[in-house]
């Protein structure tokens, strides 16, 4: 019995690393730990949420499937009830800023053996910045369209090497300099948003802040050669 992802979560099940006990936090339908362990990249997986309702939706996907042996099912608050032996963790489909909070609540996840697999709805900007705050690197970047939006997955390690980066990179990442559909579509993405931003600024006085957006904004059109 097969199932199909959406290219949101099939771009997210692309950066796991196979072999390792995964944890999808804000599992809903539970899904993407079904996916992995029909697929056979991982023979333990946990499906988490925060919500009575969505894990009861996800214990039928487990069971549809016959995967009881395999999936464990933990109602959590983000990654409180997470069992700190797992080495992959998924967070996938909330807001960035939640899920900046999510992370940053969890001071178990700074291990150089746990991979963190990214993929926020909104905000991308506040979770990179989380990550290089606090010794976390981003070793690769991913953008994907479905349904006619267009998001980015993440994939990060921890160093325990704090960096700074220059405030365009929170925005747009990797992404700048790209060259493919949907990296120019996240690319403008962002400007839209940060326009947006400063132009609610201009409007209620606050000059200063507005003239941060618009810094960035003008490094991106430098920087971004399709811009």
């Amino acid at each position: 019995m097969s199932l199909i992802l959406t290219k949101r979560l099939q771009a997210a099940a692309d950066f796991v690393r196979s072999g390792r006990k995964t944890a999808d936090v804000g599992t809903d339908h539970g899904y993407l730990p079904a996916f992995l362990v029909l697929k056979g990249i991982t023979d333990c997986a946990i499906a988490a949420d925060i919500g009575i309702g969505p894990l009861e939706n996800a214990r039928k996907t487990v069971e549809k499937y016959e995967l009881e042996e395999n999936i464990q099912l933990i109602l959590s608050d983000g990654l409180k009830n997470i069992p700190d032996d797992t080495q992959e963790i998924i967070i996938a489909g909330m807001g960035g800023t939640l899920m900046a909070e999510i992370l940053g609540a969890a001071e178990w996840i700074k291990n150089e053996n746990i991979h963190l697999v990214l993929q926020p709805m909104t905000h991308s900007q506040d979770v990179r910045q989380f990550l290089c705050d606090n010794g976390f690197y981003i070793d690769a970047e991913k953008t994907v369209e479905d349904s006619g939006k267009v998001y980015i997955v993440l994939s990060a390690y921890y160093s325990g090497e704090k960096c700074r980066k220059d405030a365009y990179y929170y925005y747009f990442g990797d992404k700048i300099n790209a060259e493919s559909d949907t990296d120019i579509a996240y690319i403008k993405k962002q400007c839209s948003y940060l326009s947006s931003r400063c132009k609610g600024l201009m409007q209620s006085g606050d000059t200063d802040k507005a003239q941060m957006y618009r810094d960035i904004l003008e490094k991106a059109e430098t920087e971004g050669k399709q811009l």
